[in-house]
């Protein structure tokens, strides 16, 4: 694999600040998307590439002590998070370490297999889709979600944002993602052998301060990623973040999360 390859956000107790703010924004339309799929007491759940387990958590309320939900990422330090956060809630869940992009999963048989903000890191997001159609039972629904970056804004208009998009867009690619990949994930989903296609696309609104303020962590977390992929010089950064940062804090300023595409299909019985 090109050594430029990787997810370009730091992870571990680095992101955690961040994933909990980006998932106050995120929670409610990942929440319906998932009932919709099958999500409910009693089913098998596999959150693929789970991070810090924040919807692996909902999964397991959702489920119920009849269910089981097993999450999976390759990222040592967010699956201690996971655990942390799992045991503070009395909630019972699974997590494993694991990497969907080698085709690395559990042989789970589950009713559901989920991915977030996973496969736009991918080099391969076919090998992790493969992957998660293995893991699913005949019958069962492969979900996942992903983001059309170039849609992100706020309201009225902040330009820092677009400053924001070019640095991120341009990162991801070097490292061999595809921050645009929203609107082919049915495709997607289509050539991984799925059937019974769904999909429907949500913008995430960001009103208060703390959830505005995870976009400049973004920048916070990518620092390594930029540098290496010669999208910004570090004063660069650091302007375009304090802009992002100023937008955020100011009152009337709405901030409106790239379009998400949520996504999703059936394993053939």
């Amino acid at each position: 694999m090109d050594d430029r390859a990787g997810y370009t956000i730091a992870g571990g107790a680095t992101d955690a600040d961040r994933l909990s703010r980006m998932s106050t924004v995120m929670a409610d339309s990942t929440l319906t998307f998932l009932c919709g799929a099958g999500l409910a007491a009693g089913a098998s759940c596999l959150d693929v590439g789970c991070r810090d387990g924040q919807v692996a958590l909902d999964m397991a309320r959702e489920v119920g002590a009849s269910g089981r939900v097993v999450g999976v990422d390759a990222d040592a330090g967010a699956l201690e998070i996971a655990r942390r956060a799992a045991r503070d809630a009395g909630v019972e869940v699974t997590f494993l370490h694991a990497d969907a992009s080698r085709e690395e999963l559990p042989a789970a048989d589950v009713d559901l297999a989920y991915a977030r903000l996973l496969l736009s890191h991918l080099v391969e997001p076919m090998t992790a889709l493969r992957a998660m159609v293995a893991a699913v039972r005949p019958g069962g629904v492969v979900a996942v979600e992903d983001l059309f970056t170039p849609t992100l804004h706020a309201e009225p208009r902040e330009p820092a944002l677009d400053d924001l998009i070019e640095v991120y867009s341009t990162t991801v690619r070097f490292h061999g993602g595809d921050p645009t990949i929203g609107p082919r994930l049915g495709a997607h989903l289509g050539a991984a052998g799925l059937v019974d296609v769904h999909e429907r696309t949500v913008e995430n609104r960001m009103t208060t301060v703390a959830q505005k303020m995870f976009l400049a962590q973004l920048l916070d977390n990518m620092h390594d990623a930029i540098a290496s992929a010669g999208a910004a010089t570090p004063d660069e950064v650091s302007a375009v973040r304090a802009a992002v940062a100023a937008g955020a804090e100011r009152p009337g300023t709405v901030f409106v999360q790239a379009r998400m595409h949520q996504v999703r299909a059936r394993r053939p019985a």
